[in-house]
């Protein structure tokens, strides 16, 4: 063996140690980029959501923030719906799990296990453990993800893609159902970690003064909102009534399976009120619904929904609130 040939293998062989070398060393980098992220011990997340719901595109601004304090997880989950200018605020502090709606100054206390539960988009811890179970690949600016995607109570999602850029801050979020469709999507626009929190960061009343001078009170002038869903059912009448300074509308459809819907919001109600809710707490990525008996309650955007229904099952009943928009449907 001359030279030259001896010469050859030996560069090959360097070639393949050196390209093996560097692929462990990126997947070793990835590994140590997961764990620096799972101790992360605050995040905030800023971003624009879109959701296609029944044709509708619904256009949210999240700001999600999470801190670890004592040995406690906080989150707060702020959704702004940009098209009636109302806030909603999902938080999880020492006292539990709660739905802040300015628009009522109110706030409904679950039992749940927020966010934990299930899956969310603007979750990064959600992020990070869809990265762990699903196979990655290294692009020029970060790691893309890919991988089967189910969310608990919207039946259409069916996969996720997700990239990160190279320090793992999320930098997109698609939600797929099974044609490929787009049906959610988060642009993330800011997240920054282990910035300095406190425990009163979290604090349902805090967070109800900062919310309600942000966002004037509104929402009543975009009410009635009209389900784009109606099982079969027509809008046979509707009326608005004022019971104690509340506003109600109430629309009745009739059909094979039908249904009433009270949509409410307050006038002048300065002092704010806690309302325990021992019903089913449904999860939505948009919202929060509770089911008691035949009447489901949907809380989204500032607005109230309760649908009455002896006809109509629970995902039946979740489907027609979800579908809520501010224009009948002719």
């Amino acid at each position: 063996m001359n030279k030259k040939v001896i010469l050859t293998i030996i560069i090959v062989v360097a070639v393949i140690v050196v390209g093996t070398g560097i692929f462990f060393f990126k997947s070793s980098s990835l590994d140590d980029l997961i764990k620096e992220a799972s101790k992360c011990q605050s995040y905030q997340l800023i971003g624009n959501m879109e959701m296609l719901e029944n044709d509708e595109l619904k256009s949210y601004q999240v700001t999600s923030t999470y801190a670890h304090i004592d040995e406690k997880h906080y989150y707060k989950v702020e959704l702004y719906d940009k098209s009636l200018n109302q806030s909603q605020v999902i938080v999880r502090n020492d006292e539990g799990v709660f739905v802040l709606t300015p628009s009522l100054n109110q706030a409904f206390q679950f039992q749940s296990e927020w966010p934990d539960n299930s899956p969310k988009p603007y979750i990064y811890q959600s992020l990070i453990t869809f990265l762990k179970d699903n196979s990655s690949e290294k692009v020029k600016d970060g790691y893309l993800v890919q991988g089967a995607m189910t969310y608990e109570n919207d039946g259409r999602v069916k996969s996720q893609e997700v990239k990160f850029d190279k320090d793992l801050k999320p930098v997109y979020i698609s939600v797929f159902d099974q044609d490929g469709v787009e049906v959610i999507k988060v642009e993330v626009t800011s997240f920054e970690m282990n910035q300095e929190m406190k425990k009163d960061d979290f604090l349902q009343q805090n967070i109800m003064k900062t919310a309600k001078t942000q966002y004037p009170d509104s929402v009543a002038a975009s009410l009635p909102l009209y389900p784009v869903s109606l099982m079969g059912s027509t809008l046979e009448n509707e009326k608005v009534s004022t019971i104690d300074d509340e506003i109600n509308h109430i629309l009745k459809f009739t059909g094979d399976k039908s249904f009433t819907i009270i949509e409410k919001t307050s006038k002048d109600n300065d002092d704010f009120q806690t309302e325990t809710i021992d019903g089913h707490m449904i999860d939505m990525i948009d919202g929060v619904a509770f089911e008691n008996d035949q009447q489901m309650t949907y809380i989204s955007s500032g607005v109230v929904c309760s649908l009455y229904s002896n006809d109509l099952t629970t995902q039946e009943k979740l489907a027609v609130l979800s579908s809520m928009q501010s224009s009948q449907v002719k």
